[in-house]
């Protein structure tokens, strides 16, 4: 008898909880009549637009073997493009001629020329595809001095 009066009595406090901790509201926060709306998600493309992409950053490396650019963005990613013979580079004008790249090493001059240039800003555009091969790399602001920063030396 003892034992259906504890089993009971476990029983009546378990139904108890189970009630207390029902809700019959869930959880909101300010005005009742408020409700929330996502914003609408961004086109895929917007109005008038080339095709192609553009995005701007630090030059990183320019990778004559794999014939790869890399960029630093803004949010700290970095971003890598393929070149080829048709990638044209604008802004080095002014600039003197470099002569890392070994003839023959290197078929397309103009991004040879950004050899040196590592810290320099620049943008790439690009077109859209399954492997993103620069179109245009203009230099908006030139850098002769690698930045080190990142590379692991010490100074």
């Amino acid at each position: 008898m003892k034992t259906f009066k504890v089993f009971s009595l476990f029983c009546f406090l378990t139904g108890f909880i189970f009630i207390a901790c029902q809700r019959d509201r869930g959880v909101q926060a300010g005005n009742d009549d408020t409700t929330y709306q996502p914003a609408p998600a961004p086109p895929s493309e917007p109005p008038n637009a080339s095709s192609s992409d553009e995005i701007k950053g630090e030059l990183l490396r320019v990778d004559t073997r794999d014939k790869t650019i890399s960029v630093r963005v803004e949010s700290g990613m970095v971003q890598t493009f393929r070149f080829d013979d048709d990638t044209s580079v604008a802004g080095l004008e002014d600039q003197p001629q470099t002569n890392f790249a070994k003839p023959g090493k290197i078929s397309n001059r103009e991004v040879g020329n950004l050899i040196g240039k590592e810290g320099s800003e620049i943008t790439v555009q690009w077109k859209p595809s399954d492997e993103k091969v620069a179109t245009n790399v203009d230099v908006t602001q030139v850098s002769s001095v690698r930045n080190t920063r990142h590379s692991g030396q010490r100074h």
